[in-house]
């Protein structure tokens, strides 16, 4: 696997690794990243530096190596990459974490400028707002 789909790889690997730099260096300065999901805590739309600066205290919810994301498949045209994926681990309150997602991103030259994240968010709500008490 190589070029954006390669991107992609090291995207979930970064956030498993909480390896924020690394995501700084992956991501356009013109990153528009959209958590997809109506009326629910935390979904919207973040530019770089917002987006990584809520990474890691949306992380510091989960033990450390949580969450797993693991692509299912992964589809690409052009410039952009459709992953299929599932989200797994556990929250450091015993909660577990299972969720299912598709992200779009649009990676130019190497680095991600556009990035679309659906998933199950009422799931999602639920489990976040019982693992932020």
């Amino acid at each position: 696997m190589s070029g954006p789909e390669q991107v992609v790889t090291e995207i979930n690997d970064a956030v498993m690794k909480r390896d924020f730099a690394r995501l700084a260096a992956l991501f356009d300065d013109d990153l528009r990243y959209e958590i997809c999901g109506i009326e629910m805590p935390g979904a919207g739309v973040f530019d770089k530096d917002s987006i990584l600066e809520s990474f890691p205290e949306v992380l510091s919810l989960f033990e450390d190596g949580s969450p797993r994301m693991t692509v299912t498949r992964l589809f690409r045209d052009g410039d952009w990459v459709i992953a299929e994926s599932t989200g797994a681990g556990r929250f450091r309150n015993g909660t577990e974490w299972d969720n299912r997602y598709v992200i779009v991103y649009e990676i130019v030259d190497g680095r991600v400028r556009t990035v679309r994240e659906y998933m199950d968010t009422q799931h999602a709500a639920k489990l976040f707002a019982a693992a932020a008490q």
